[in-house]
């Protein structure tokens, strides 16, 4: 018992003394770091200064103190030419914005709609699912291409609603009508993380009496991270023997730089891609340009050089093929023109469809001071600054920002390029039905209308319509709303540079030089 009160005793001595050395001496406590706009925009006018297409224009204009707004500021760097058409953006989410240059979404359905005005008012909408990624919500609560949303939560798809549909953090009622209109269900869908594979549909038509193998790709972005799938894809393609090949961009809004010369090395000649040619040629501003050339810092792209820690050799797979057909629409952009206008000087590129969205600029991500290097090490972003030199509030302010700039212009190998018109013009125009949902089929349908055209062009016989077409919804005119997600939006404006050409050593190389 005196064991015990003696250790008792001694605890109770010790948390008295513990205790008495806290009040005498207290923690020194934290300051609370808060954001600070002025540090954002000093970020922004030294980010724009060195990788602006058109950085001449900016300078002088650095911020002062009234510069308490980041994205105004940004706003009001840019080019005419760039507001505009609405390239250049800024954002304070920047793990947002490199997820959706992955294919990775947060509390998304996993479906992607074409947005069609209901009424001559331009007051309702509806939504076409236009496909559905497998194993996902949509997949899961049966969703399919030509089906018809109506109604979010009970109530009429407008603008003030409509981006419910690309995603959500809980659960959301949809009224979804058969693509006749002639029924509807009620179905709910609880969103949740995806990985969508752009590779979404591959199929061989086999047609013996021509003496034909036709390849078909279905891909619907620009993604690197599923070059793997491409491969996959074009080597079952060579093991058949395929004579022919179609690639379906018609809903494709581009991407990555080294997705487009991964996949024209799947496609071009293999001659070339063994002579690794210039597949496309980057113009930067001119101190840019200087900066690279003086470097040997290469502006081009070229065909057969690829990532070999992630992907095969595009060679392995390659078809070598003379021409290539490819379905491009107005929703073709960026990446997807790139691809169609760089295989050119190199192959025969029948273009099926329309006049494409028209986007011939390339941009890259730009962070204050983290390049976001990915498991296998290739920087994913610019930075401007060290993180050595930044204090703790700077990286406070800056850790959330990125912007992605239009930093340069592309052409083909021959320094060709498509600034007037400003789009590409099909080779074999198709009028577009995609409008008409009562017209449409399941994708890979060889009646459906862009690639029973293809076909047609290739075996040189005609292809049966679909049924579906001889169906129409006389009472309900659509017109196309150019309304988008904003993954889609911001994928749309520019080629994207995931290939960062230079590293913080040539950064810092370059401000020394442009001082």
């Amino acid at each position: 018992m005196k064991k015990y009160f003696t250790h008792l005793f001694l605890a109770i001595a010790l948390l008295l003394t513990f205790s008495t050395c806290s009040e005498d001496e207290p923690l020194e406590e934290q300051p609370e770091l808060n954001e600070n706009p002025l540090i954002v925009s000093q970020f922004v006018y030294r980010g724009m200064s060195l990788s602006y297409l058109w950085a001449k224009y900016i300078v002088g204009k650095k911020p002062s103190q009234r510069y308490n707004d980041p994205e105004k500021y940004f706003e009001s760097l840019l080019h005419p030419i760039d507001l505009i058409n609405e390239w250049s953006w800024i954002t304070n989410d920047v793990k947002g914005l490199l997820a959706d240059f992955e294919g990775e979404s947060n509390d998304a359905f996993g479906f992607s709609p074409t947005l069609l005005w209901a009424d001559d008012t331009m007051t309702n909408l509806v939504a076409v699912v236009r496909y559905v990624f497998p194993n996902t919500p949509a997949s899961e609560a049966e969703l399919k291409r030509g089906d018809i949303i109506t109604h979010i939560n009970d109530e009429p798809i407008t603008l003030s609603n409509y981006l419910t549909l690309f995603g959500s953090t809980q659960t959301v009622n949809f009224k979804v009508y058969d693509q006749f209109f002639e029924t509807y269900r009620d179905i709910s869908i609880t969103p949740r993380k995806i990985n969508t594979d752009p590779v979404l549909y591959t199929h061989v038509y086999n047609y013996p009496e021509q003496g034909k193998k036709i390849a078909y790709l279905f891909y619907t972005d620009f993604i690197s991270n599923y070059n793997q799938s491409l491969y996959n894809a074009f080597a079952k393609f060579k093991e058949v023997g395929v004579t022919d090949l179609i690639v379906d961009l018609r809903y494709n809004p581009g991407g990555d730089i080294s997705a487009a010369t991964y996949l024209g090395s799947l496609i071009a000649p293999r001659s070339e891609v063994e002579k690794k040619s210039v597949f496309t040629i980057l113009s930067y501003n001119p101190w840019l340009n200087a900066f690279f050339d003086a470097e040997e810092i290469s502006r081009s792209d070229s065909l057969g050089v690829y990532r070999q820690k992630v992907e095969p050799n595009p060679l392995d797979a390659n078809l070598n093929l003379n021409n290539v057909y490819i379905i491009a629409t107005n929703y073709t952009y960026s990446a997807s023109e790139l691809t169609t206008f760089c295989l050119r000087p190199y192959m025969k590129v029948n273009h099926v469809g329309s006049i494409t969205g028209g986007k011939y600029t390339a941009s890259w991500t730009i962070h204050a001071y983290n390049t976001f290097p990915d498991e296998n090490g290739y920087n994913r972003a610019v930075n401007v600054y060290d993180e050595i030199e930044l204090n703790e509030e700077e990286k406070f302010s800056l850790k959330n920002w990125a912007m992605q700039p239009i930093v340069a212009t592309y052409t083909d190998k021959n320094e060709n390029n498509f600034l007037n018109p400003g789009y590409l013009i099909p080779d074999y125009p198709v009028t577009s039905l995609e409008n008409d949902p009562a017209s449409w089929v399941a994708i890979g349908d060889s009646t459906d209308y862009l690639l029973s055209a293809a076909i047609s062009l290739i075996t040189g016989q005609p292809i049966a319509p679909s049924v579906a077409l001889s169906r129409s919804i006389p009472e309900i005119k659509m017109r196309e709303a150019d309304l988008c997600s904003p993954k889609e939006e911001k994928i749309r404006r520019s080629v994207n540079v995931d290939n960062i050409p230079f590293t913080s050593t040539d950064l810092k190389k370059l401000q020394e030089t442009n001082k």
